[in-house]
Formats: structure tokens, sequence, C-alpha cells
């Protein structure tokens, strides 16, 4: 798969919505409610610039992002407010299932290091920066 030169937050939405479509067709659900928590992941190895640093205390601050449930639009609001930067890479997993099957809650796992499309990560998924775990 080529590297991603472009992203804003229609292709952030659609490579999200990918995703979440690859969860819903390997474990076979029907739903029709999508929900996402967003979970920061810290990385103490690496070092922050400034945009980072915002991303980690004001975005995706705890009073922000904790045991919320953020819809598919919320979320790329708040992940997508620097464009074209965004987080290098998220992570994605299915979090639960809830009302008898019809909502779908998804873990977004997140770095807080935002980065030009180039340099995102799981460009081979075809829905950088996210994986499927």
């Amino acid at each position: 798969m080529e590297r991603i030169t472009q992203m804003d937050k229609g292709i952030f939405r659609t490579n999200l919505l990918q995703a979440l479509e690859e969860i819903r067709t390997r474990d076979q659900l029907q739903f029709e409610d999508i929900q996402l928590l967003i979970e920061p992941v810290p990385e103490p190895d690496k070092s922050l610039n400034g945009a980072d640093e915002m991303m980690r205390l004001v975005v995706l601050a705890a009073e922000n992002v904790a045991d919320r449930h953020f819809t598919v639009e919320e979320a790329v609001e708040l992940l997508c407010w620097h464009v074209p930067l965004v987080p290098l890479w998220i992570d994605v997993s299915l979090a639960g299932v809830e009302q008898g099957g019809k909502r779908a809650v998804f873990k977004l796992a997140c770095s807080p290091r935002l980065r030009k499309p180039t340099q995102l990560l799981y460009a081979d998924t075809g829905h950088a920066p996210f994986r499927v775990t």
C-alpha cells in the first residue's frame, strides 16, 4: 500500500469507519449504533513537540476523554483538531456490545504524537493511522 500523502477530517472519518467495518466483519457483528472510547497511550520514551504537548495535556486530558462515549463525528472533531496533523497511530478494538447487540462500543487507543500524513503508521492497512487489534 502506498504511503498517505493527504489527511483531512473526511479522510480520517472514512479510514476510521473502514477500521470499524473490518471489526464488524471479523466478529460478525450487527449493530446500528457506534460509540467510541478514546484512550490516550503515554509514550514516555518518545519526545513530544509543542502540538504533541497540547494533544497530551488538553485534547486527550482525562477530564475530556475518560469514561466518555463519543460519536464518530465527535471523535473525528477531537482527534483532527490540528489537521493535517493527526495521531501517529490509533489501535482500534471492540470494547463491548450493548443494548442487546444494537450498540457497539469501540476503544481507540491513541498516540499523543501528532504527525503529518506521510509519517503515519499503518499505511499498509489502507486506513492509516488505524490498526485493528
